[in-house]
């Protein structure tokens, strides 16, 4: 049985004794909570002060040296800038280079009073480019390849071009949640067991099982800083709120019409082993949009970026110094 099973049978068949168990599972697991090493990145960290919440970035690079490009990560337990951590720097060599952690995310404020969704990040990202960074080129992954989709769509003065890591909205996660989706994140918000729940989701062996099974094609890449920084990010107060909301769909969107219209350049770059938005859907977003490019990446799963980041950096590098030519 599961992690996330067996809370589930502890908490139904103990009744109270069973909760009071889990509340002491949960304050063991939140004295254990470290902050994160925002080190990974080079360059500086900068709080850009949304109107939702301090957003943390980093940024690096000779501010009139190539366009800016802005790397937007996924959402997903632990995640954060730390996505870019082998192609920040590197591209920092030719271009003004930033990586926001989203709201909910990272070393970014988690407000429990904000009703997190697709349509949040889509206006926290366009703010970010029209206030911090000037029109870039986008680097996005998954969802955040989505929602920088609509961005792109709905301001294209805003967006030179688009280098989109097996971006989802298409099929994949694209669907608002239904009544089940609601009670699940009904059951997320309980303070005990819903604690319960996310602690299992966000558990060290869960990241490491998740990332060994579905992210790197190559195992040896979970590595135990990968786990740790996972771990830290994700056990931060308030991290558990824009996961809650994932989980039960409420962070889905749909991305596929956005996608028919976009007019940018647009590089779709893919593992060609990804197991959890497979190959065949960059097909499908080609036959809507026929003038984007695929990219695919052998020995690969969900993150190019990270199992293959010369090949990756060097694409990034020739979009955004072609696209800015063109421009």
């Amino acid at each position: 049985m599961s992690t996330f099973g067996k809370i589930w049978k502890a908490a139904v068949v103990a009744g109270g004794a069973g909760v009071a168990a889990l509340a002491a599972v949960n304050a063991s697991v939140k004295g254990k909570s470290v902050d994160p090493d925002d080190s990974v990145l080079g360059g500086w960290g900068e709080f850009y002060d949304w109107f939702d919440g301090r957003v943390f970035y980093k940024v690096a690079g000779e501010e009139n040296k190539g366009a800016p490009v802005v790397f937007i990560h996924s959402v997903g337990v632990g995640h954060s800038s730390f996505t870019w951590r082998k192609n920040f720097d590197e591209l920092s060599n030719t271009n003004r280079v930033f990586a926001p952690d989203l709201l909910g995310f990272g070393s970014s404020d988690k407000p429990s009073n904000v009703e997190y969704s697709a349509n949040l990040y889509v206006e926290l990202i366009s703010d970010f480019l029209r206030e911090i960074s000037g029109a870039a080129h986008i680097v996005a992954i998954s969802l955040g390849a989505a929602y920088s989709i609509r961005v792109a769509a709905m301001f294209p003065e805003l967006v030179r071009s688009l280098t989109l890591i097996s971006p989802t909205g298409a099929g994949i996660l694209s669907n608002r949640p239904g009544m089940t989706g609601a009670a699940f994140y009904g059951i997320l918000q309980s303070p005990v067991l819903g604690t319960s729940f996310y602690n299992a989701f966000a558990s060290e062996r869960a990241i490491r099982d998740f990332a060994r099974g579905q992210y790197f094609f190559d195992r040896h890449r979970v590595t135990k800083r990968f786990v740790n920084y996972h771990y830290a990010t994700s056990h931060q107060p308030g991290a558990q709120y824009a996961i809650s909301a994932f989980l039960s769909g409420f962070l889905n969107t749909n991305a596929r019409d956005s996608f028919s219209h976009l007019i940018q350049p647009v590089t779709l770059a893919w593992g060609k082993q990804d197991q959890t938005n497979p190959i065949a859907k960059a097909a499908e977003l080609l036959q809507i949009n026929p003038r984007a490019r695929l990219e695919i990446f052998d020995r690969c799963k969900m993150s190019p970026p990270e199992e293959n980041p010369e090949r990756f950096n060097a694409l990034v590098r020739q979009n955004a110094l072609v696209r800015s030519a063109a421009a």
